[in-house]
């Protein structure tokens, strides 16, 4: 074998020994998984995609308000695909685990109807609302995280812009 070969196979051998390791040991964390969950259902609201939305509740959602999961699949429906909200955000996104199967969430999610691509740009030219988001999610029995309850509070749309 020429030096150049080994020097190939010592490389491929190690490449595939570290992502042996890194895939192994590289289990995503329940908090980051909730975070991307949360992220992915604004991507979902802002494309009106409310049956992936949809599928990230629990059947067993109650909020504060006493809706259930269908009561909030119609909420969304109606402020979703009436089209006059073109653009969702987050921010403030917390997940802190209260225990192996459950976690506490809080977000805040901004509508706007804007062509604007950031947070930053969302405030010109723009019509902005605002809502903090707080509840838990669990891990259901398919071992998915689900949210299970929820409140929600309108906020002032400026206060998240400030440096």
């Amino acid at each position: 074998m020429t030096r150049g070969r080994l020097l190939a196979a010592a490389i491929a051998l190690a490449a595939g020994v570290t992502t042996y390791l890194l895939v192994a040991r590289g289990t995503t964390p329940p908090e980051e998984l909730i975070r991307r969950k949360a992220v992915a259902m604004a991507d979902a609201a802002e494309e009106k995609d409310l049956a992936f939305i949809m599928k990230q509740v629990s059947p067993e959602l109650r909020t504060a308000d006493g809706y259930g999961k269908e009561d909030v699949r119609q909420l969304l429906a109606a402020q979703l695909l009436r089209g006059e909200w073109v653009r969702v955000m987050t921010a403030n996104v917390d997940v802190t685990m209260t225990s192996k199967g459950t976690a506490d969430f809080r977000g805040t999610y901004i509508f706007g109807r804007s062509k604007a691509k950031e947070l930053k740009d969302l405030a010109k030219e723009s019509v902005i609302a605002a809502y903090e988001v707080k509840g838990e999610v669990r891990r259901e029995a398919d071992g998915e995280w689900r949210f299970v309850t929820a409140t929600w509070a309108q906020v002032e749309p400026a206060s998240l812009l400030a440096p």
